[in-house]
């Protein structure tokens, strides 16, 4: 590569990071001074009280070393600004997740377009609006979907390694289902490339060492199985297109790209085995998804984004070959996708509605201020609340 191609790289993967910057604070501008429920507040305060051993403090059961990691940054600000300073931090979480999924789709399809597009997918996932946006629980998500995705590509692979099991070690260290996302590293252990084999055995050597890890902690049933008490795993009359979307399409979709796949001349095409494994992971992703969480949006996300990902270069192989077609085909494509991106855009009312944070703690300075030795609740979106000590408000 030459030095003009790297430069001309470099400045198209630096306004991509901008583009996706822009379009995640669009989508959270609504929620940036508020705090979801779900995780809630839980992890800052521990990280104001206690030492970075918190990092490996299981809530409420597994570790999740990614939104405990966020809250030690979140933590250096005063009370005052961590729900902004929160979802700030998260929202660069995944715009640098994005950019890791645009990274790893580059090494396969070699286009800017096609791979600022994959890494795209994860920032608007329509599903990521309802509790996920600049939740600092719910980093571990597309976390979990970002590796999936470096997991089905063999460039990627050999081309950022060790990269790739420092992300992969998070997510590992932050919920046990990162072990279903393996399947491609197996199928790819069969490879007769020497190269390949020592590096996906070093991959599953992380994902298996992580989940051991996992399954220590909280033992195996709960770590396949979830909470299940806490869980709905039944549908319910009137729940709409939202959740049925979010339920059924990814292991639909992808199920239909394997039927697709195996119709000349398809079944030769560039990005055949590719969309295999991002199918095989959207469904495995789907099923343990459910299974451990039920019918929760936040699990939507992971396998919502492979399958899209799958979309567009199932999208990218097909205009190659029909030519003819190419741009009604892009255009309705183009469609299908705008619509719920644009209909789930911005944050939904989970993390939108009750007070601001910054009016909470304003509330609770006049309260601390006449009972210093107090604890004082503080609300969270949208129902909930927080205990702190008064001299975590009176300092802020």
């Amino acid at each position: 590569m030459t030095t003009k191609q790297t430069f001309t790289q470099s400045w198209w993967f630096l306004a991509t990071g901008f583009f996706y910057t822009i379009v995640i604070f669009a989508r959270d501008w609504k929620a940036i001074n508020r705090i979801g429920a779900d995780t809630g507040y839980t992890y800052v305060p521990d990280a104001v009280r206690e030492n970075l051993w918190v990092l490996f403090k299981p809530f409420p059961e597994y570790f999740e070393i990614s939104g405990r990691a966020a809250a030690e940054i979140v933590a250096i600000f005063p009370i005052r600004y961590h729900a902004i300073a929160s979802s700030t931090v998260v929202n660069f979480i995944w715009v640098a997740l994005g950019l890791f999924i645009c990274a790893m789709i580059f090494q396969e399809t070699k286009s800017q377009v096609v791979s600022s597009l994959a890494g795209l997918v994860l920032i608007v996932a329509p599903h990521a609006n309802e509790s996920s946006i600049g939740n600092i629980g719910m980093i571990k998500f597309p976390l979990t979907a970002a590796v999936a995705v470096a997991f089905c590509s063999r460039s990627a692979i050999i081309k950022y390694p060790k990269l790739i099991a420092v992300v992969a070690l998070i997510a590992g260290l932050s919920q046990p289902i990162l072990l279903v996302t393996s399947l491609p590293l197996l199928w790819l252990l069969r490879s007769h490339d020497r190269e390949l084999r020592g590096k996906v055995l070093s991959l599953l050597f992380v994902v298996f060492g992580t989940f051991i890890i996992q399954v220590l902690k909280v033992g195996l049933s709960t770590a396949i199985k979830g909470r299940s008490g806490s869980s709905v795993k039944s549908l319910w009359p009137g729940m709409g297109l939202f959740w049925y979307s979010g339920i059924f399409f990814p292991t639909l979709f992808a199920l239909l790209i394997f039927t697709i796949n195996t119709v000349k001349p398809i079944r030769f095409s560039k990005f055949n085995q590719i969309r295999y494994f991002l199918g095989v992971s959207t469904i495995a992703l789907a099923v343990s998804c459910f299974i451990m969480g039920g019918i929760a949006d936040r699990y939507f996300v992971a396998p919502m984004t492979l399958a899209w990902i799958c979309g567009i270069l199932f999208l990218v192989d097909f205009v190659d070959i029909f030519k003819k077609i190419r741009k009604f085909t892009i255009a309705i494509a183009f469609v299908i996708a705008l619509v719920p991106v644009v209909h789930w855009f911005q944050a939904g009312w989970f993390l939108t509605s009750g007070p601001t944070w910054t009016s909470q703690v304003d509330r609770a300075a006049k309260f601390c201020s006449e009972h210093p030795n107090s604890e004082v609740e503080l609300l969270v979106s949208p129902w909930g609340y927080s205990e702190v000590h008064c001299w975590q408000v009176v300092d802020r």
